[in-house]
């Protein structure tokens, strides 16, 4: 089966870790036999896969080439002289006249044109705007972050969109504006301060007006929309409390408050006889759904942080990014669903294993484990356990994995640059930490979780607001504490989408 690019990277980073692990561990002597022919074939493979990326690459410039030379071409106007259906030379304009909505005009002719070119100019501002430096250990759908990842992953967003919903595209062009960045500072600002008026310019207040249009509450009412280059919800960046799930699961994100999606065990077939009537083989749909749920955080900080913009601004989002993969590294694991919670992986995955000591953990176990996961699910299964629960495997046994068919290095990853991923595979499946599952060999503890992660969704609705408390006040004594706050609240839910797809290890 073909790869797609994320699975050859992933691919390439196990070769690259694998035949780093050798180098180190034979610093100063040749290889074994083994090892050496692994290192040839695994060293062709890596080349190869830095091949077909190469060409991928130089088709995708090539690709750009052509679109960039069709935006240089002003088309035609349509019937009775209106706007033109498409960009109006949309890559030639000045920062200010891409994000200048106000100049975007319907087409009787064509009521999708403005829609399409909201798009353009969406993709055009996500091209040329200026997104904050990525602070170390900030990854995206567990890759270190880069100006090219964000960009990459905001225009696949408006791809997807923007046939059909311009609220995306819209939010972009108004919470990208210079005017607006402007304004969302100086309004943060004068809230921390407890002044009445941020002295917007003109264009400023113009820009906020425009924001509140969308039905997103700024200014006066004390809310004010993240701007997109800050947005986690825009961008899913994280700092990676350890949890595997945004890198492994799948992650979808919607500009509404309902997901729906469509699922279906599959069909039958059959042999038949000459002239014989074909059965009526039609699947049973299901179309599981989820409504967004509200999350929020209340970040306080100190006084002295708060002097300059410039430098708040970026706290702030590390800030309410770590509070956010805290509350996810738990709900997602834990979760008790409901009209308030996420469905946890959990909870929701019903069918358990049980071990077959009392209390205790044994190789035994994770073959019965293996076993249980119905075929279907099992080529794309992975492993999600506790690293009590990692640490115990280790121990299993000493000889070097003959019993487990193991590879384990000397160590399990610790800096989880993959999202939580341990750099090692378990019967040939990944392995992966998260922090929330239980850490004991008790009655009744659920150890282990293998299956397809693609059926564990986790949705995320577009947009985050914050307010500002301009001073917090402490309990005893009812007097300032020298600290102000931010509370930031946003949407999303996660459940799994087919119970058959997971088998949860219990202790008996």
């Amino acid at each position: 089966m073909p790869l797609t690019r994320d699975e050859r990277q992933t691919r390439m980073d196990e070769l690259e870790r694998w035949i780093t692990d050798q180098h180190n561990e034979f610093p100063d002597e040749a290889f074994t036999d083994e090892v050496r022919e692994l290192w040839k074939a695994n060293t062709e493979e890596l080349e190869e896969h830095k091949r077909v990326m190469a060409e991928l690459a130089t088709r995708d410039k090539r690709i750009k080439e052509l679109a960039d030379k069709e935006n240089h071409h002003e088309r035609g106007t349509g019937f009775g002289g209106g706007r033109s259906s498409g960009p109006q030379i949309i890559s030639r304009m000045t920062e200010h006249e891409v994000y200048d909505v106000s100049s975007v005009r319907a087409n009787y002719f064509d009521p999708a044109s403005s829609r399409r070119e909201l798009r353009d100019r969406a993709m055009r501002a996500v091209e040329i705007a200026h997104f904050p430096e990525w602070q170390q250990g900030t990854y995206l759908r567990g890759r270190p972050v880069t100006k090219e990842r964000a960009q990459a992953y905001v225009g696949s967003l408006v791809d997807r969109y923007s046939e059909t919903d311009d609220y995306l595209s819209r939010r972009i062009l108004l919470t990208g504006a210079p005017a607006y960045r402007s304004a969302f500072g100086k309004a943060v600002m004068a809230h921390l301060h407890g002044y009445f008026d941020a002295g917007f310019t003109a264009e400023e207040a113009r820009a906020v007006q425009l924001v509140r249009a969308m039905g997103v509450q700024v200014g006066s009412t004390g809310g004010f929309a993240v701007p997109y280059m800050l947005d986690p919800t825009v961008i899913p960046t994280s700092n990676l409390s350890v949890n595997p799930y945004r890198a492994i699961c799948r992650v979808d994100t919607i500009p509404g408050n309902e997901w729906r999606g469509v699922t279906s065990a599959g069909v039958t077939a059959q042999y038949q006889g000459e002239g014989v009537e074909a059965p009526d083989n039609s699947p049973v749909l299901a179309q599981p759904n989820l409504l967004m749920i509200r999350a929020d955080c209340f970040v306080p900080v100190n006084i002295e942080l708060t002097q300059d913009w410039g430098g708040l601004q970026t706290e702030l989002a590390n800030l309410i990014q770590d509070a956010k993969d805290d509350l996810e590294a738990v709900q997602f694991t834990t979760g008790v669903g409901g009209a308030n919670n996420p469905t946890g992986l959990i909870t929701g995955a019903t069918t358990t294993q049980a071990a077959g000591g009392s209390a205790a953990f044994a190789i035994a176990d994770l073959y019965l484990l293996e076993q249980a996961v119905p075929p279907r699910f099992r080529p794309r299964a992975q492993i999600i356990a506790n690293r009590f629960i990692w640490n115990k495997i280790r121990q299993f046994d000493t000889a070097g994995g003959a019993g487990l068919l193991v590879f384990l290095p000397a160590g399990l990853d610790n800096d989880v640059p993959r999202g939580g991923n341990l750099g090692v595979q378990v019967l040939g499946y990944g392995a992966n930490e998260a922090s929330a599952m239980v850490a004991a060999l008790t009655t009744g503890s659920k150890i282990a979780v293998m299956g397809d992660p693609r059926y564990f969704i986790i949705v995320d609705r577009i947009g985050m607001d914050i307010e500002v408390i301009p001073h917090i006040f402490g309990p005893a004594g009812q007097r300032p504490l020298g600290q102000r706050g931010f509370y930031a609240f946003w949407r999303n839910n996660a459940r799994v989408l087919d119970v058959n797809a997971f088998r949860v290890l219990v202790t008996s």
